[in-house]
């Protein structure tokens, strides 16, 4: 179909981008750690928790070793899928303008900020896969999560879920929340009297200064990242509740303490996510239409051929140890004010 605004953005006083009005907060993917592998999927065999240990040996070779084989108890697979998104151009468009590239490259920056949004909106919810790109609450471990049933938000709450954490000899390296969540937490520590939120120093890009290093929220020294794709609850009309993650992001590939959450890639992908394909075709297919009231056949015509680009992200996200995340879930949210 024709893009209605292509002659506007051929004019030389107008600016060369469709500039999104009201962009989504995303703070968290400049935390994000990316794994590339080879293969389509990894498989992390994962033993019980420990609770019997070496022994103590008298001295003598007849000192008696009891059998401590870990055995395997669960083998959980992490698959890449492809994050997809498509946008045409008119021949007719590309015909009539200057610098028909011009308009590829506004919907082609557009399609990997929509691709972007649709991987950070699905690691916040439940997506009922474990395999193909599960989200958060489908991969954190039994008794990981606390639900606080509707009640407010307290630091007992905010402390313990942070504390179930136990990978990174226990400590998270980022938290995960919606901006009402955040602000949830911050009236929290108004109103008991501790003030405003610690914080910690954090880096990223600034329009005017550039890359800039200043504070931002925190608790017990782990920053807080904004995810406004994390959607908020209703479990009962007129009461709303949100979500916090804490998280160990990263991982050392290794046995130990350090087996975190990553978003995954292809090899070769871990600096290029997206891939891009073009094909010509019509925006239109030709096709039989029965007049209303019945009568004879008409034929429906294609209209103006097109050029149609596919964009692809062939991505995913896993997680070495359970204990790399827990969840806060359940916590009444502090109430918006009108806006106009």
């Amino acid at each position: 179909m024709p893009l209605t605004n292509a002659m506007d953005l051929a004019q030389i006083l107008t600016e060369s981008w469709l500039i999104e009005n009201y962009p989504w907060t995303l703070q968290i993917p400049r935390a994000w750690a990316w794994r590339g592998i080879a293969g389509s999927k990894l498989i992390f065999p994962r033993t019980a928790k420990m609770t019997t240990f070496g022994s103590v040996g008298t001295g003598t070779c007849d000192s008696e070793i009891p059998d401590q084989t870990n055995q395997v108890e669960s083998t959980p697979e992490f698959e890449l899928v492809s994050l997809l998104t498509r946008y045409s151009i008119c021949m007719g468009d590309v015909d009539r303008i200057r610098d028909p590239q011009l308009l590829d490259r506004v919907l082609w920056e557009l399609a990997k900020i929509r691709l972007l949004y649709t991987y950070f909106e699905r690691v916040g919810k439940v997506n009922s896969t474990v395999s193909q790109f599960p989200g958060l609450p489908d991969i954190v471990g039994a008794g990981q999560t606390i639900d606080m049933a509707t009640a407010s938000l307290t630091f007992a709450a905010v402390d313990q879920a942070y504390r179930l954490v136990v990978s990174n000899q226990g400590r998270p390296n980022a938290i995960m929340s919606n901006r009402r969540a955040l602000r949830t937490f911050a009236s929290m520590c108004f109103t008991g009297g501790g003030g405003e939120p610690n914080k910690v120093l954090d880096t990223w890009m600034d329009p005017i200064r550039g890359q800039v290093t200043a504070e931002i929220t925190a608790f017990n020294g782990t920053p807080w990242y904004i995810n406004d794709l994390i959607p908020d609850d209703e479990p009962e009309p007129g009461t709303e509740t949100g979500t916090i993650f804490f998280m160990v992001l990263g991982d050392d590939s290794g046995p130990g303490p350090y087996r975190g959450i990553t978003g995954i890639v292809p090899q070769g992908l871990e600096s290029n996510w997206f891939v891009k394909r073009q094909a010509n075709g019509i925006s239109g297919t030709q096709m039989l239409t029965v007049p209303a009231g019945g009568g004879v056949f008409a034929i429906t015509p294609p209209t103006l051929p097109t050029v149609d680009t596919f964009v692809s992200w062939p991505t995913g996200l896993a997680m070495g140890a359970q204990g790399a995340l827990s969840i806060l879930k359940g916590f009444r949210l502090i109430a918006d004010l009108p806006t106009t």
